[in-house]
């Protein structure tokens, strides 16, 4: 039973972080540079708050099942980890910081452009606030290597 419950968070957190990060990759690269040419800023808007709620919900689950699943695994190893171990996830919570924060940057700026648009003109959103995007995505993709640098 116990083996059972330590996968399904896992399978938790792995699901949130996938939803997290690829919708971020989708948002950033792909969905709103093509919406930008045929929705107005209003569309854009409440599409990027429906959005925005999904990934706070996300965050939220990657932290908790995150402090779990160190929980487990000092629990299997009789509350004895390794300093590497917790080197790499004190650098993985970090980078996961990180993310976070250059995913706020980038939404409430993007949500804030938004807002002040012209509903008439075509969107064009400052380089600045595309950089918080990339960045969230690289940041992203460290927190990815050191989850793999984790599992073995």
């Amino acid at each position: 039973m116990r083996t059972l419950v330590e996968l399904f968070i896992r399978y938790i957190h792995l699901i949130a972080a996938i939803i997290w990060f690829g919708g971020v990759f989708f948002t950033t690269l792909i969905a709103m540079p093509i919406c930008r040419q045929n929705l107005s800023a209003q569309d854009l808007l409440e599409i990027h708050n429906r959005f925005r709620h999904w990934i706070r919900l996300m965050i939220n689950m990657l932290l908790l099942t995150g402090g779990i699943v160190i929980f487990i695994v000092a629990w299997n190893n009789n509350m004895k980890l390794e300093s590497k171990y917790m080197i790499y996830s004190a650098v993985k919570f970090a980078a996961f910081g990180l993310m976070a924060l250059f995913w706020g940057l980038f939404s409430s700026l993007y949500r804030k452009h938004l807002e002040v648009a012209d509903p008439d003109s075509p969107i064009s959103v400052p380089h600045h606030i595309n950089v918080f995007g990339h960045l969230t995505l690289f940041s992203g993709l460290i927190v990815f290597a050191l989850a793999l640098l984790l599992k073995n």
